[in-house]
């Protein structure tokens, strides 16, 4: 099963690093354990929250607006994709990832949309 991990960050102290805090391992080493194996599939930094813009449409229009969004304790600073077999398997990921000692990890298991299911569906009338 694939997961997603939020990679957390706390914005009242932006320069937080992961390898500034105590106990944490260097992400060289997360990064070539788990994308070396193939277990982690794709992760990348974001940029701050400031720099997000949201996208709604309403009415037929288009709304664009400019970030951030909500005041929260923490921010998304990054995130990875793994994949594993269990639920206990992608903690044990995640608790080894640097940003979970300088931070926080916040684990989402996928929900694939079942796209074939539902165009089948709909060829059948729904049935």
């Amino acid at each position: 099963m694939r997961y997603l991990m939020l990679v957390l960050s706390t914005p009242a102290d932006p320069e937080l690093r992961a390898e500034d805090a105590e106990g944490a391992p260097p992400i060289e080493g997360w990064v070539e354990k788990y994308y070396g194996s193939g277990t982690a599939v794709l992760g990348d930094r974001l940029r701050p929250p400031g720099d997000a813009v949201g996208v709604r449409v309403r009415g037929g229009r288009t709304l664009v607006t400019d970030g951030p969004f909500s005041e929260t304790k923490e921010a998304i600073g990054g995130f990875d994709v793994i994949d594993a077999p269990d639920l206990d398997t992608a903690i044990t990921i995640a608790s080894e990832h640097p940003m979970a000692h300088g931070g926080a990890i916040e684990l989402r298991p996928f929900w694939p949309l079942d796209l074939e299911g539902a165009g089948a569906a709909a060829a059948d009338g729904g049935a």
